[in-house]
């Protein structure tokens, strides 16, 4: 943590993409909790660490075992409460994205109040070319960019560069690549200094209903992910790619 209370998450893992696996998921989500219950705590940064990805969505590795069964339900409760424990942080949460951001990743990053990318950085929505539902993503990108960019981006699956997220709000800057972490600390430094009775009162009001949308989206995404894994087809794409990889 840093002298102005900034403290940085840094998620990377042995891969340079950092999925998103369930533990990794869990161990986030309980460093989200702790940095809210954290008084010396007045701003959040998360960042995928030097060179790398901010995230690239799901382990496929893990995920292409799935059956369709319980396992589904345990993956979809860890998104829940990753993407409800940002919300629920009453400090400043500035998402600092080098690389890609994609399916849980793009999420995640929405999930923050305030994000900076690389000018190169590439974010994307493809689950429908993994065979996969999108309920959470559809929701968080309506209410981020609104419907036609939703639209255009789950039914194209294709890539948005910097350019097109800025131009979308979904970053809200974009800095050459070696700028992204200190621009994202500087903002998060910049807005620990604000009145933290004042932050920490408006961000419940600010998030409540996306928190409340999510809830109500659970039940529905177990639904739609227990359904699409029991065809198989996902299963088979992501061992297609994983393969490429």
């Amino acid at each position: 943590m840093t002298k102005d209370g900034v403290a940085q998450v840094t998620f990377e893992g042995s891969h340079h993409s950092n999925a998103m696996s369930n533990g990794r998921m869990r161990a986030l989500t309980g460093i989200l909790r702790e940095l809210e219950a954290d008084d010396a705590v007045a701003a959040v940064v998360l960042h995928g660490g030097e060179g790398n990805s901010f995230a690239v969505g799901g382990d496929f590795h893990e995920v292409s075992h799935f059956s369709g069964g319980d396992e589904v339900d345990e993956w979809i409760d860890n998104i829940t409460e990753l993407y409800v424990a940002s919300l629920e942080v009453t400090k400043p949460t500035v998402a600092a994205v080098e690389g890609y951001a994609i399916g849980i990743g793009l999420q995640l990053l929405l999930t923050c109040d305030y994000r900076v990318g690389a000018d190169s950085s590439i974010l994307r929505m493809p689950e429908f070319k993994v065979g996969i539902a999108c309920n959470f993503g559809a929701f968080m990108l309506e209410r981020s960019a609104g419907r036609s960019v939703m639209q255009h981006m789950l039914l194209s699956c294709d890539e948005w560069p910097a350019e097109s997220s800025l131009r979308d709000g979904l970053l809200h800057q974009a800095v050459p690549a070696a700028e992204v972490l200190p621009t994202a600390l500087a903002r998060a430094a910049a807005f620990a200094d604000y009145n933290p009775a004042a932050v920490r009162n408006t961000k419940p009001q600010m998030n409540r209903d996306y928190i409340q949308g999510l809830h109500v989206l659970r039940d529905n995404a177990k639904r739609s992910h227990r359904a699409g894994f029991a065809s198989g087809r996902p299963q088979r794409e992501m061992r297609r790619i994983v393969g490429k990889a």
